[in-house]
């Protein structure tokens, strides 16, 4: 199917408590306006659409608005909500995920990410396929970390200390964060990892350009530098026992 673009018509002021309550009235009058009686039922995607467009302009005019704010959480968790309505996501909110990452106020520097990391903040994540070679830097030393609600992504270099931004190994947001639970497995594979296999990360360099360079991952260079980092996070763990 293809996504109507139907305006979401909205009073309230973007963030506030009624702005919420105004999103679930909306996609109920939009899917009650749209819905078939007979299997073929597209109500649900036409609505959640709809209400995810909306919720993109609004943070895009209001960007600074969302750092800090007493709903943000509410955000990303209606957000969210909404795509997992989704039977597929559009190449436009695919690549939305950027700017969502950006809220999760990642650290520039390794050094400062490791002491939240210490603190329970954000944890150690595999950096499999965020070691594909570029010619920057060698991306064997890649180690990635997730929030601890599994949303943010952030990939750094372990020889610069640096955060790692490339469009072939940078970290994204997850609208389905990855789990060893089935049906959350699931999600993660259809909203997260089938759209990367699609699109990449952006459009600047696609997901068959990427899988053909070198895959860094497995070597000693790999190996050493993940457990200099294991290392270095027990003993910073033992230095802040509580955050």
């Amino acid at each position: 199917m293809t996504y109507p673009t139907i305006q979401v018509e909205l009073e309230s002021n973007f963030l506030s408590d009624t702005y919420f309550t105004e999103l679930t009235d909306q996609y109920e009058k939009i899917r009650s306006e749209h819905r078939k009686w007979y299997l073929l039922d597209q109500s649900k995607a036409i609505a959640s659409h709809a209400i995810v467009m909306r919720m993109m302009q609004d943070l895009t005019n209001n960007q600074a608005l969302l750092y800090g704010h007493k709903n943000s959480n509410l955000f990303f968790d209606t957000f969210d909500r909404y795509v997992k309505k989704l039977p597929y996501i559009t190449e436009e909110i695919h690549h939305y995920r950027n700017e969502l990452n950006n809220y999760g106020e990642a650290p520039e520097e390794l050094e400062e990410m490791i002491e939240l990391a210490a603190c329970g903040k954000w944890k150690v994540f595999s950096a499999r396929y965020h070691r594909y070679e570029v010619n920057e830097y060698d991306s064997a030393y890649n180690v990635k970390f997730i929030s601890s609600d599994g949303r943010f992504e952030v990939v750094y270099n372990m020889e610069s200390g640096k955060m790692v931004t490339d469009p072939v190994n940078m970290g994204t947001y997850n609208f389905a964060p990855g789990s060893i639970v089935p049906w959350k497995y699931y999600q993660h594979h259809k909203y997260d990892k089938v759209p990367w296999k699609k699109w990449g990360n952006t459009d600047q360099v696609s997901y068959k350009e990427i899988i053909q360079r070198e895959l860094k991952h497995g070597s000693n260079e790999q190996k050493n530098s993940s457990d200099e980092l294991e290392q270095i996070l027990e003993s910073k763990s033992s230095e802040f026992p509580s955050c």
